[in-house]
């Protein structure tokens, strides 16, 4: 099911001759004027958005699981802290040997680089929980970017990757150091972090999606989404919180970079957020699919879904239309530990993408995907 897998590669391959072959037979049939011109009748190519298919992407995706004895230490005091429990490999390794086309990091500030380890570096941080559940993949956020971007120019027709931020910035242990609060002034400064990394060409961002539009909840409900072929090898940011702090300046977003959580109605409204794809939620999702927006869900949590053995919100985030479903299991073996060990969260066909269930456009297959992105 991930990227990296020979048989996937193959029938990948296959299907992509085979759609080749198809559209090479319909170019020289007869169905052309008699001066060899084409017919106006020959089929278009099929356009697919990006807000027309579905990825899985990881909850958390920098976490690194602590050992078993501090973890039993915890649990031991609070029994919650099992869902402490996972951990991810590194970003390049889950975009390559997982399939995973959505990441999520969470950051606190440390301006003056004395608050959070590495100290002496400045800038935003990547950690779960501060000084409980701190140890991360890449510590620093503008390190986990420079891997993303390695890996983006190294595949440079991959499919979109969305990398969602959470930002920390309440007290969850209380003795000190204390986390900084972050607002408006300190969100200006975490997009100067992303182009520090990003080139323009780089990045699909509001402007981008807004064109000449007066919101972007116009553009999106109105002109759409870009087509997959024109942003491959890009990468796009959404916010996980601090919405009303991130368009304070300018609710239309013009020269951002981040889309933040947003609702139907507002300017901004482009991104929503509903983790939880069950009970009515499911039908909320799949309208908000069908009007234009873009879906952050969640198919599992941590320990508690797989050792329960149930897909209930598996089957519900997949069957949603959400464009991003959420894991910690996005491969067969991560869950062996809980349970049976068989839960796993993968697109069905088990390519990095499907066409959406919800709005995917007439004519779109496996193999027209294959032919967008990686």
């Amino acid at each position: 099911m991930c990227e990296g897998n020979d048989l996937v590669k193959t029938k990948r391959a296959v299907l992509v001759v085979a759609l080749a072959s198809v559209l090479l037979l319909a170019s020289c049939s007869t169905d052309e004027a008699a001066d060899g011109t084409p017919s106006a009748t020959a089929a278009p190519a099929v356009v697919v958005n990006l807000n027309q298919m579905q990825v899985i992407g990881s909850h958390n995706s920098y976490h690194v699981e602590q050992p078993a004895d501090v973890l039993a230490g915890y649990a031991s005091a609070v029994p919650s802290a099992v869902e402490l429990s996972y951990g991810h490999e590194p970003l390049a390794e889950q975009f390559s040997n997982q399939g995973v086309r959505q990441i999520e990091l969470d950051i606190y500030a440390d301006p003056n680089g004395d608050l959070w380890r590495p100290i002496g570096t400045t800038g935003y941080k990547v950690l779960h929980i501060e000084q409980i559940d701190e140890l991360s993949t890449c510590e620093v956020f503008v390190a986990c970017l420079e891997q993303v971007k390695a890996w983006s120019d190294a595949n440079p027709t991959h499919l979109p990757i969305a990398i969602l931020v959470e930002v920390k910035d309440t007290v969850d242990f209380p003795v000190p150091p204390d986390p900084l609060p972050v607002g408006s002034a300190e969100l200006m400064a975490l997009d100067d972090e992303i182009r520090s990394v990003f080139a323009p060409d780089d990045l699909i961002t509001p402007d981008d999606v807004r064109g000449e539009r007066a919101t972007l909840e116009q553009a999106v409900l109105t002109d759409g989404w870009p087509s997959l072929v024109d942003i491959q090898g890009r990468v796009m940011f959404l916010l996980d919180n601090k919405r009303d702090e991130y368009v304070a300046n300018d609710p239309t977003l013009a020269g951002r970079v981040i889309f933040p959580p947003s609702e139907p109605g507002l300017p901004d409204a482009a991104f929503i957020k509903r983790n939880d794809p069950e009970g009515e939620n499911l039908a909320q999702i799949q309208e908000l699919v069908r009007a234009g927006y873009v879906v952050r869900t969640r198919a599992d949590g941590p320990v508690l879904t797989p050792r329960d053995e149930g897909t209930a919100q598996l089957e519900a985030a997949l069957a949603s239309g959400a464009q991003w479903v959420s894991t910690d299991y996005p491969v067969p073996g991560l869950a062996s530990r809980w349970g049976d060990g068989t839960y796993v969260a993968a697109i069905p066909g088990g390519m990095p993408a499907r066409c959406n269930p919800i709005n995917a456009p007439e004519g779109c297959t496996e193999a027209v995907l294959a032919q967008l992105g990686t």
